[in-house]
């Protein structure tokens, strides 16, 4: 079976300090990436090691890493194409928008943060999160067909769109952090589209907060400073993120508001106001829910989302791989050790287990997997702080061997296991 050549994505973070203009770094880039490189002996994980780079990229750049959206590179052939893309990571805080007081209040409200993507806070969020095969890769490849749909001006009276996501699930499943990774991505990957991005986070709390006289005029007021931004400045991207969209989306049909009237006026001024930013093709609206849709979040809501994603707990692969991913780094920062032999790495996840047969250490590390069903990858990545703490914190000075903790976490997850049974009981 011949091998097919990989589209690879090679992500350039360049120096804040460095005043070469990112244009001219790409073209290094792209004359170094000719027709017959081969990065094979230049990696160091999924990095580029960059001084064996020629003088003028070292000087200019932080980091290189290349990038398989489809799958985990495991090798390179002479047939693999390159795209280049080359960003500063900002540190700039992120800066609250406040809202004018409305209805006669005198105070003022905050309606979002704003944060200038890519940001050095999300670097690397991307890559850590762990969902079932494909999700991540559904939401990129959506994102920025949306984008060029409305780029090249495609007719919304024949091919329909809104670009808006809303992402569903139980509470921990990672839908905000995913969102948040996401316009971090777009602001690396549309970088030569959109030179300037901007992740706008809604207070839809603070805008709940005066539900009972003035919501829809703040709703109105909110939008309107997002379409002021995004026709102000076509060449900047802006991600709006609405997390717990119930807040301001509320079914209409089932308001339990102590104003009924003004909730609804609340939910209209919200679908009004994304029917506005329609038209500019520079905004993406990512939405979050941990209810189910059917009754709690607006049904004319819903009907506008071009794609509704269900962010489920994690299953067993993506559990293995969770944990793998903390024990790897609590074994970089020096917490833990590998052991010896045949006990000295940690197997990747293969659904074949007597083709791929596990070590020791591997085979332990599935078990504890496999206890851990029914947790969300939020209660996963807190359980090795746990298992320490709990049954390795008396020579908190010594290196851990990697079997002894598992021994450790394994007895962590059986008590989270049993913690939630009791919560069940008592309810």
């Amino acid at each position: 079976m011949l091998e097919q050549n990989k589209l690879l994505h090679i992500e350039v973070a360049v120096k804040p300090s460095c005043l070469v203009p990112l244009p001219r770094i790409k073209e290094l880039w792209q004359g170094f990436c000719s027709s017959d490189f081969n990065p094979e002996g230049l990696m160091d994980g999924n990095e580029i090691n960059l001084d064996r780079l020629p003088q003028e990229i070292q000087q200019s750049c932080a980091k290189a890493t290349i990038v398989d959206d489809s799958n985990e590179i495991s090798h390179f052939s002479s047939g693999d194409s390159f795209i280049i893309h080359t960003f500063t990571l900002s540190e700039e805080e992120a800066c609250t928008e406040e809202l004018e007081p409305a209805g006669g209040d005198d105070e003022w409200v905050s309606g979002a943060d704003s944060l200038t993507l890519p940001h050095a806070s999300l670097e690397n969020l991307w890559e850590s999160l762990i969902f079932e095969d494909g999700l991540k890769q559904q939401l990129l490849d959506y994102a920025q067909s949306a984008l060029l749909f409305s780029d090249k001006k495609v007719l919304p009276t024949l091919v329909c769109w809104n670009r808006i996501v809303l992402l569903h699930g139980f509470p921990g499943t990672g839908k905000t952090s995913l969102c948040r990774a996401l316009a971090h991505k777009l602001g690396i990957r549309l970088s030569g589209r959109f030179p300037r991005a901007t992740l706008l986070e809604i207070q839809s709390h603070s805008l709940f907060s005066k539900w009972f006289s003035t919501s829809g005029k703040l709703v109105s007021t909110l939008f309107q400073m997002v379409k002021d931004m995004v026709l102000d400045d076509p060449d900047a991207l802006v991600c709006v993120l609405i997390d717990e969209v119930e807040s301001l989306a509320a079914s209409r049909d089932n308001s339990s508001s102590g104003d009924p009237g003004d909730a609804m006026r609340a939910v209209n001024s919200l679908l009004t106001s994304l029917d506005k930013l329609k038209p500019f093709p520079n905004v993406l609206v990512m939405a979050t829910t941990n209810l189910h849709l059917t009754g709690s979040v607006d049904a004319a809501f819903v009907d506008r989302c071009d794609l509704l994603v269900q962010v489920k707990m994690p299953p067993l692969k993506a559990r293995y791989r969770i944990f793998m991913s903390c024990i790897l780094e609590l074994v970089r920062v020096g917490i833990l050790e590998m052991g010896k032999g045949n006990n000295s790495f940690l197997t990747p996840y293969h659904e074949d287990h007597a083709a791929h047969p596990y070590n020791e250490l591997s085979s332990k590390l599935l078990e504890c997997a496999t206890s851990a069903e029914g947790l969300s990858g939020r209660s996963l990545r807190r359980l090795p702080l746990q298992a320490h703490a709990k049954y390795l914190g008396k020579n908190r000075s010594q290196v851990v061997a990697c079997i002894e903790f598992l021994e450790a976490l394994s007895k962590a997850i059986d008590d989270e296991q049993n913690a939630r049974r009791e919560m069940k009981r008592g309810n």
